[in-house]
């Protein structure tokens, strides 16, 4: 028998649908009516004095002069639990109205509400005796309460953020949306609409730790609250009344944004632990020592402060504030209650000396982002390639000879079609930690065909498949002489080729490969390709096969090994060695016999604001494309996972190491046997270093 409702529970439930909205500061409210979940079965009212900061952005939720309030800051700030929870809450008790609220993925969706609302609801009694008792009212994405108000939760899609009216939406970790959401736009616009049916007491509320990279590395900032040109929550923030937090100096009273600009004490020393214990937060104006427990009392007594607006010794405001419907909020890492100053600069520290080591920004990235509440400036950004500065570098060594330093040396191949058809040959030398040395570079332009006058045929690497082998004759099986002892030279250790490129490429630089496996040297030449598809690892292995289905495609029977590279992030690796200053690991070495062309090609791709490297034009690139082949067949091979000077044989240089054969270096190819008209010849090495397309030991 169904349970009846009771004339007791029916005046309860149309007592709080005809109870007016409690005349509330929401920061009061949710101090008054929240309780914090503290593990398992234990609670604490939300305390305002923990996150002082959140209580004036709290507080505008509620106000009709604003259409939306937007709060940029680092994690471990207590925004979550006090602008998303506490709303929540103070629109269920105070004011009943439906709410849509935005997690960054289904997932996250499903466990904010289990994780975070859930508890949050249970151990705050004037909430959960607001909720229907019906079952079937409430699951994880959706609950209803007695005063007939909703609360959708959700993620980014249009089937959720469209149609349907809220009077309060919130969209949370806002930066790790997609840009264009199912293509109908950004995150804020298609939630602001769901709100314009309220009018002026509709509001959208958006936080999130800045995750976007910033777009013009030459911006200057314009007001002093500025944030810099980027999509995302920050351009949200621009859009506002842009408040910065101020905290006045305990020393000399003047008020200073504490920002990681003024974070100091760290750096002269060493060790990553030491260091940032002796971090501390200096005042830009008297230079006072301000000190972490220090901290929750300057919070306390922190004003924000809106662009325009100055703030004197005595706590006076004045200035024309910054005036917008959206109110924003923007505040730094060393403010955030949640996490110390020690642990933000250890985060940091041992991030950079990841980046020293891999040449990676990620974990650099995520700690200015998330830690510090920052936008990221990516260190290709940082210093603009110019090719005039890398030649400058450029050492005087002995032409096409190989360094002391170099333990091995490898050769990547970029094969070039259409009217300039030719193999581009690259050949570095790798020594300890990263450094690296440019020891050779030309063409492979003619090949061992030859046309009725016993002349050389330009290659076709499309059409021929025999025109491969010169990459053995030509590349593999030679050797460079050392720059210190010309009696003794150098091979290869190992050999990489680009495999893509125009209709009968790939097909024949299979058919290389297999020649290359039958004569035992599959382990030491790759093919390699450009991968578009972003996948975890930065190289991956894969057996190609399209058997048992038509394709125009090149013939893969699932025997040849190619290796797929992430080359955005790769270059990303690549670009950040280049701009090491003084030798030692990662640097990259160039010898004075290159010309400039060689710079240009090194400094021609840009890297846009989503992290790919693309061509601004036509000019050529193989010069960095090359490196990236390079870096690629070292990581390969194990390079980073070497503890110097204890390297395994393969990366030793005595390993590579035998006398110097009868030619001299310069590139050869066997003579063939004579044709019944005239002897057949291939035409002179050129050697014009200042052309890149005459390069010597490549043949015209």
């Amino acid at each position: 028998m169904a349970k009846r409702a009771s004339a007791r529970g029916i005046r309860r439930d149309v007592s709080g649908i005809l109870r007016a909205p409690r005349r509330m500061q929401v920061a009061d409210a949710v101090s008054t009516y929240m309780r914090v979940p503290m593990g398992a079965g234990n609670s604490v009212p939300w305390d305002p004095d923990l996150a002082p900061y959140v209580l004036e952005p709290m507080n505008c939720l509620a106000s009709r002069e604003y259409d939306a309030v937007v709060f940029v800051g680092p994690a471990r700030t207590g925004k979550t639990i006090g602008l998303i929870d506490g709303w929540i809450v103070y629109n269920v008790v105070c004011d009943p109205a439906d709410m849509l609220l935005i997690q960054m993925t289904e997932e996250k969706a499903r466990e904010h509400s289990k994780k975070r609302l859930d508890r949050t609801f249970r151990c705050s009694p004037e909430v959960k005796t607001r909720l229907s008792p019906r079952r079937n009212d409430n699951n994880v994405f959706d609950r209803t309460f007695r005063a007939g108000n909703y609360l959708k939760i959700g993620w980014p899609s249009v089937n959720i953020m469209s149609s349907s009216d809220y009077k309060c939406v919130a969209l949370t970790d806002y930066d790790r949306f997609p840009e264009d959401i199912d293509g109908e736009g950004d995150g804020f616009s298609l939630a602001s609409k769901r709100t314009t049916t309220f009018m002026s007491s509709g509001m959208t509320l958006v936080e999130s730790s800045p995750g976007r990279d910033i777009r013009d590395t030459k911006w200057r900032r314009s007001t002093p609250h500025e944030a810099p040109p980027t999509t995302g929550i920050l351009a949200l923030y621009n859009r506002g009344d842009r408040r910065r937090l101020y905290w006045p100096c305990p020393h000399c009273g003047e008020h200073f944004q504490p920002e990681m600009d003024n974070m100091t004490g760290y750096r002269d020393v060493a060790d990553p632990v030491q260091a940032s214990e002796a971090a501390f937060l200096q005042c830009p104006s008297c230079k006072g020592k301000i000190t972490a427990d220090q901290k929750r009392a300057l919070n306390i007594k922190g004003v924000w402060l809106r662009d325009g607006q100055t703030i004197d010794r005595s706590g006076v405001v004045s200035g024309e504030g910054r005036r917008s419907r959206i109110a924003s909020f923007w505040m730094e890492g060393p403010a955030a209650a949640y996490q110390t100053w020690a642990q933000l600069i250890y985060k940091f520290l041992t991030a950079e000396q990841d980046y020293e080591a891999t040449g990676s920004e990620e974990t650099l990235k995520t700690v200015v982002n998330t830690d510090f509440g920052r936008p990221y400036l990516p260190r290709a950004g940082m210093e603009q390639r110019k090719s005039e500065l890398l030649e400058q570098r450029a050492e005087e060594v002995p032409k096409r000879t190989v360094p002391d330093g170099v333990c091995f040396l490898t050769a990547t191949v970029d094969v070039q079609a259409g009217r300039n058809r030719r193999f581009v040959v690259q050949v570095t030398g790798y020594g300890s930690m990263g450094e690296r040395w440019l020891v050779d570079r030309y063409n492979i332009r003619q090949s061992m065909r030859y046309d009725e006058n016993g002349e050389s045929l330009p290659v076709d690497p499309a059409s021929y498949p025999e025109d491969w082998d010169l990459l053995l004759t030509d590349v593999f099986s030679k050797g460079w002489s050392l720059a210190s002892d010309p009696a003794k030279c150098m091979r290869l250790m190992a050999l990489a080729v680009d495999s893509g490129g125009e209709d009968g490429v790939t097909d024949n630089a299979y058919k290389f490969w297999r020649r290359c496996r039958r004569e035992g040297l599959g382990k030491r030449i790759y093919l390699f390709k450009g991968d578009s598809v972003r996948r975890g690892k930065l190289i991956n292995r894969t057996f190609p096969d399209n058997t048992g289905r038509s394709s125009r495609r090149a013939q893969a029977a699932g025997d040849v090994p190619l290796f797929l590279l992430q080359t955005d992030a790769l270059k990303d690796r690549v670009n950040n060695s280049l701009w090491r200053d003084s030798p030692g690991p990662g640097y990259v070495h160039f010898p004075a016999w290159l010309g400039s062309w060689f710079y240009d090609e090194l400094t021609y791709e840009e890297r846009s604001v989503d992290g790919k490297w693309s061509k601004p034009g036509r000019g050529a690139n193989e010069a960095f494309d090359l490196l990236v082949y390079a870096d690629a067949l070292a990581i390969l091979h194990g390079y980073e996972k070497i503890k110097w000077p204890d390297a395994p044989e393969w990366a030793r240089r005595e390993t590579w190491l035998e006398n110097t054969p009868a030619e001299t270096g310069e590139t050869t190819s066997p003579v063939p046997e004579q044709v019944p008209a005239k002897k057949r010849k291939r035409k002179k090495p050129v050697t014009d270093d200042n052309n890149p397309w005459t390069t010597s030991g490549g043949w015209l």
